[in-house]
């Protein structure tokens, strides 16, 4: 049986739904739903802007509360590509933890990105080396 992949939901999805998400995540009626979340939920990776890329901070240690975004860290940081898709599963991981996460996301999925990208800026920074 196939269940929803949005984080925190354990609907069963009958075996014939093409979607990997249940009615009600995606703000659709049901069978057994009298009513319609109006909640907007991130149905799936679109490459676009979603809200799990923006952390509101609301007791900073110096500023006024103000809002961070993860797309502009990285280019402040000039990371390169491989610490930016680290630093964006590690955030991911961050949202998941605070129910802002990625729909269908894991922290295994993200431990296994970290790894991934963290290897490759280990083979870059020795080959700049030699």
């Amino acid at each position: 049986m196939k269940s929803c992949k949005t984080i925190g939901c354990h609907a069963t999805l009958d075996t014939h739904t093409e979607t990997d998400f249940c009615n009600r995540c995606l703000g659709r009626p049901s069978a057994n739903d009298e009513t319609v979340p109006t909640k907007t939920v991130n149905q799936a990776s679109s490459g676009s802007d979603n809200n799990y890329w923006l952390a509101k901070i609301t007791h900073p240690k110096r500023l006024d509360p103000y809002e961070a975004e993860c797309e502009d860290l990285i280019e402040h940081f000039q990371m390169s590509f491989q610490e930016g898709e680290a630093f964006k599963a590690l955030w991911r991981n961050g949202q998941m933890r605070i129910g802002n996460g990625k729909p269908g996301d894991s922290h295994l999925r993200n431990a296994q990105k970290v790894r991934h990208f963290g290897t490759r800026m280990e083979v870059l920074e020795k080959r700049a080396l030699e």
